[in-house]
């Protein structure tokens, strides 16, 4: 069992075995100043995202849910478990097929049909190969990765398919300025 003491300092005593998702939930429950990820029972920590990055996801919740997604269906970084207890994501927006039951932690993916990643400095290889590769093995039919590289923001959409060994992969690539893209309706994500 995980032991958390929240007074400050953070203290945190972790058990000897590979993490589960249960735990991570609890960590995070005291530590509101990061953002917890586990990646095969491995604890990521994460710190909160600049204001570019908040403000880039700020703006994409309110165009879906200014363009006819209801407010429960659209998340702003919320948990998506990855494998029954072993690896959880946070990604920075979500879409649900409908609204989770109140109290969820963790989202199933098979209730997800979109996921964006804000890629950040640091975190350029996470958000551009390794998640993607896991939504995609999750079985998340569309992703976004949002560019933000100095230049104008870039929306890159995928749609899930297969690659040349058969495998799920998000393939379908399209990209467009993110300025353009929050200028009309939203895509239909059914």
């Amino acid at each position: 069992m995980t032991v958390v003491h929240p007074t400050p300092p953070l203290v945190v005593q972790l058990p000897g075995r590979a993490l589960t998702l249960d735990d991570v939930t609890q960590l995070a429950a005291a530590d509101e100043l990061h953002r917890y990820e586990l990646a095969e029972g491995n604890l990521l920590v994460m710190p909160p995202a600049d204001t570019e990055h908040a403000t880039l996801i700020t703006q994409l919740v309110v165009w879906l849910v200014t363009n006819g997604y209801s407010p429960d269906r659209v998340l702003a970084t919320p948990g998506l478990r990855i494998t029954e207890s072993s690896s959880g994501r946070s990604p920075d927006v979500l879409v649900l097929r409908r609204p989770a039951p109140r109290g969820t932690v963790w989202i199933d993916p098979a209730d997800t049909l979109l996921v964006v990643e804000v890629v950040s400095p640091g975190s350029e290889n996470l958000d551009r190969t390794i998640k993607p590769g896991e939504y995609a093995r999750a079985g998340i039919a569309r992703f976004w990765r949002i560019e933000r590289d100095g230049g104008p923001a870039t929306a890159h959409i995928y749609a899930l398919g297969s690659d040349e060994r058969g495998e799920p992969a998000y393939i379908s690539h399209r990209a467009v300025l993110l300025d353009e893209l929050l200028a009309a309706a939203p895509p239909h994500l059914s």
